[in-house]
């Protein structure tokens, strides 16, 4: 497998990692939650993520490329409105007792917010690591923070 190859496949893994790091910093931050990680949410999300998210964000780049309008605050943009979806998504596929969708200002609420910094990040973390691995010279922030993502997810689903 090429050296290439490798990285986006670190950037899919540690963009997944930024998404529940993000939530349990959220939880803690706003409702002093410790334990907010549940298998069914990390089970959901990564078979949402590896699925239909990767999907999104291959489309949306080639989309851009092709179209010559590749920047990088622009793919970011489109990546956090894609990803809003999945926020509106999850509740539904955890069953929380919603068959419908929720409303239109979910992401603003308090169930919502915590989502919404969930994927978001892995919108950021995915665009800030593509636009990477396009810069050979600026790899270098992006591995630190992604390496950072990854020992503080190990410490969050850490048995204690």
């Amino acid at each position: 497998m090429k050296k290439k190859l490798w990285f986006y496949l670190w950037i899919a893994v540690t963009s997944y990692m930024a998404g529940p790091v993000m939530y349990a910093l959220t939880m803690y931050t706003f409702y002093q939650e410790t334990d907010a990680l549940t298998t069914s949410l990390i089970g959901w999300t990564t078979a949402t993520f590896s699925s239909v998210g990767i999907l999104f964000i291959l489309v949306t780049v080639i989309l851009l490329r092709v179209l010559h309008i590749y920047y990088f605050w622009l793919q970011t943009l489109l990546f956090e409105l894609l990803f809003l979806v999945f926020v509106y998504m999850t509740t539904v596929l955890l069953g929380v007792g919603n068959t419908r969708l929720p409303s239109l200002s979910f992401p603003f609420t308090s169930e919502g917010i915590p989502l919404w910094m969930f994927w978001g990040s892995i919108a950021l973390m995915s665009s800030w690591g593509i636009w990477s691995a396009r810069q050979p010279i600026r790899k270098s922030p992006y591995m630190l923070a992604s390496r950072v993502i990854l020992i503080l997810f190990i410490l969050e689903i850490w048995p204690r």
